[in-house]
């Protein structure tokens, strides 16, 4: 009769290899136990992975779009902000500079175009308003504040209508000036450090993406600068020598800023639409999260009575594995010689 012998190293090798594999089988049943999902996907779909990959790139393009919309809800607060603080500051004066009856003498036109220059720059001030590093007004290049100063802005007009006797002059120099398309010397090119005429677009959804036109270069803000500026012109010199066109060159500057805040408020408006639509969007992506993150759960969920069996026997194994170990190596030549 032919009888199978093992050697010695041959069952150290066979004892290793099924110490590893219960080693192994033991952390994996243990992550299971932990981490609630199993440890081999694969061999949970059957090898069939594609509809969970498919899945899981779902959920990544929706957890994009929602850092997306967050990031677009707080530019939008900020746009928000920004005109709102501008109209905080201009709208009570024009109402009071247009219809205001004030005396013609040096010193009370002097003080109402101080003040229109002060509210210049707070409202300049307002418009360069930064969120996290970035301005919120400067369309493209949100690393850059939009404006220069207000008393920079009133400094160049001072220059561009020295000279002229009319306010109806100093209107149309002072509106060229900031009418002026890129190139032509003026708002644009000297006074405005942002983007014109390309928007931000942030995709916030699958299908929806907004398209952001605010800037300081808008024409509603550009017309409430003209505005501030017309008024804050007297107060530097403007139409120095007569009275009767200054006031009138201020009582222009003041209906023109009531104009220019209700254009403003057109734009709050549009900019609340916008609002409106990403928080529609965080919604429903919130919504598809949550249904494709339950589904995931279903494919990669570990059935904790089934690991908990599986891992008690595979401990059983173990402990049977170190009793033998245990046990063979106990033995001597002389008890085998016996």
């Amino acid at each position: 009769m032919t009888i199978s012998t093992i050697g010695d190293q041959a069952r150290f090798f066979a004892q290793s290899l099924a110490t590893n594999r219960l080693k192994q089988s033991l952390q994996a049943l243990t992550q299971e136990m932990s981490s609630g999902e199993v440890a081999n996907i694969g061999t949970r779909l059957h090898g069939n992975t594609r509809l969970l990959g498919t899945i899981e790139a779902r959920i990544g393009a929706l957890q994009q779009f929602q850092r997306n919309a967050l990031d677009a809800a707080i530019l939008l607060d900020g746009v928000q902000h920004a005109l709102d603080g501008a109209r905080e500051v201009a709208s009570g004066l024009g109402i009071e500079l247009a219809t205001e009856l004030f005396a013609h003498d040096a010193l009370s036109l002097r003080n109402r175009s101080d003040r229109a220059a002060t509210a210049l720059n707070q409202v300049v001030e307002r418009l360069n308003f930064a969120v996290g590093g970035r301005f919120v007004l400067s369309g493209l290049a949100s690393d850059l504040p939009p404006l220069v100063s207000g008393s920079q802005i009133v400094s160049m007009l001072s220059a561009v209508t020295a000279g002229l006797t009319s306010a109806d002059d100093v209107r149309q120099a002072v509106s060229a000036w900031f009418d002026a398309p890129p190139g032509g010397g003026g708002f644009l090119d000297h006074a405005y450090h942002g983007t014109v005429g390309e928007p931000q677009i942030i995709p916030v959804s699958g299908d929806r993406a907004i398209a952001l036109h605010s800037s300081a270069a808008a024409p509603e803000l550009r017309d409430l600068l003209k505005a501030l500026s017309l008024a804050a012109l007297p107060a530097q010199g403007a139409l120095a020598g007569s009275p009767a066109e200054q006031r009138a060159l201020i009582l222009d500057a003041g209906s023109a800023m009531i104009e220019a805040d209700r254009n403003i408020v057109a734009e709050i408006a549009r900019v609340g639409l916008l609002q409106q639509s990403v928080e529609q969007a965080q919604v429903a992506n919130a919504a598809a999260l949550t249904i494709l993150g339950a589904r995931r759960n279903d494919m990669r969920s570990a059935d904790p009575f089934e690991t908990a069996a599986a891992l008690s026997e595979v401990q059983s194994q173990i402990e049977a594995m170190y009793a033998v170990t245990a046990r063979l190596s106990k033995l001597k030549l002389v008890n085998f010689l016996r």
